[in-house]
């Protein structure tokens, strides 16, 4: 699930032989039906962008227990300075039983920094990646400073995509991008959308960019229905909430409210504080000139204010349900 923070992802190495398998080409991928996989935030006649793999990741559980034990080990280190206060200058071998545990208690809160949080927090609400129709180049973002932004054109052969594997869970799926230099070894790596557990959600993710890429954003849905941005990138609570039902699962969206309140609640509130922590991505305005649209683009969609706002429509989630079923019995 954290695939790009741990493990980070191995650069300087040519690409190995499961990654030239699962190869993706903008030819070919006629077949899957195009669907964002919940990834898209913006869509309009000159661009689509989508937010990467660890906009889902943000603030849950590992971040969570992370923030407890350090809340845990702070707390430790505070009653110790004060015990040590309070001490008298003949308690000098109780003093020195306490440097172990208080050397102990910085050394966890370091590792869980170094390791994870300072990757969460502090950070940006996320990363994305947008692919440009006009200008016929794909916008990997990195940070709001100079040179921050990556920009490679569509179809470099130094633009290797397919599709991704999880580190930690390897049957965790993802959209992946390497960018190669002229020796084919991997210099960066990127990720476009969320993580899922089927090929076929990243190949249908491939196939509307491919689609929209090609073809333009008059062709890329095979459904008026089926042309919604269903998720928000905002850090609201409600999106919050509404993002820990999701990685929940079915198996306990019944119990939200009741028996496993206490876990969505704190995940919603760790996933709330840490994007209070991170900025906006902006991009520099040279870019956004590039990717600059009319004001009354026909093609350009509405950006929901919260997670599934347009699911309010009975016909638009009748679709989903439907795209939901078709899916499951093909697979």
């Amino acid at each position: 699930m954290l695939s790009g923070w741990q493990p980070p992802f191995k650069y300087g190495r040519s690409i190995s032989n499961d990654e030239a398998l699962a190869e993706l080409n903008p030819s070919g991928m006629e077949r899957a039906t195009p669907d964002d996989a919940f990834g898209l935030v913006k869509f309009n006649s000159v661009f689509i962008e989508f937010v990467d793999r660890t906009f889902k990741m943000k603030g849950m559980a590992p971040t969570l227990i992370q923030l407890v034990v350090s809340l845990g080990i702070l707390v430790g280190l505070v009653a110790a300075a004060d015990l040590v206060v309070t001490m008298h200058e003949e308690m000098t071998e109780s003093l020195l039983s306490l440097l172990f545990p208080f050397a102990a208690g910085m050394g966890g809160w370091w590792l869980f920094w170094t390791l994870h949080l300072r990757k969460d927090l502090f950070q940006y609400t996320h990363y994305p990646v947008r692919f440009n129709r006009i200008t016929r180049k794909i916008y990997f973002f990195r940070h709001n400073g100079p040179d921050g932004v990556v920009v490679v054109p569509w179809g470099s052969p130094y633009a290797f995509f397919h599709i991704g594997r999880g580190g930690q869970d390897p049957s965790l799926r993802d959209l992946r991008c390497h960018l190669l230099d002229r020796h084919r070894q991997v210099q960066q790596t990127f990720t476009i959308g969320h993580f899922w557990n089927h090929d076929d959600d990243i190949r249908e993710q491939w196939a509307l960019i491919c689609r929209y890429m090609k073809d333009g954003p008059e062709h890329c849905f095979d459904d008026p229905l089926d042309r919604v941005i269903t998720l928000s990138p905002k850090g609201t609570l409600r999106n919050c909430w509404m993002l820990v039902c999701l990685m929940m699962g079915t198996t306990f969206f019944p119990l939200r409210y009741t028996l496993m309140f206490p876990i969505y609640g704190a995940l919603t509130l760790s996933r709330w504080i840490t994007f209070k922590t991170c900025r906006a991505p902006v991009f520099p305005p040279e870019l956004e000139a590039e990717c600059a649209i009319a004001p009354d683009d026909p093609y350009a969609l509405p950006e929901p204010r919260f997670m599934a706002e347009f699911a309010s429509d009975p016909a638009i989630y009748a679709r989903a349900l439907q795209r939901h079923r078709e899916r499951m019995l093909w697979r």
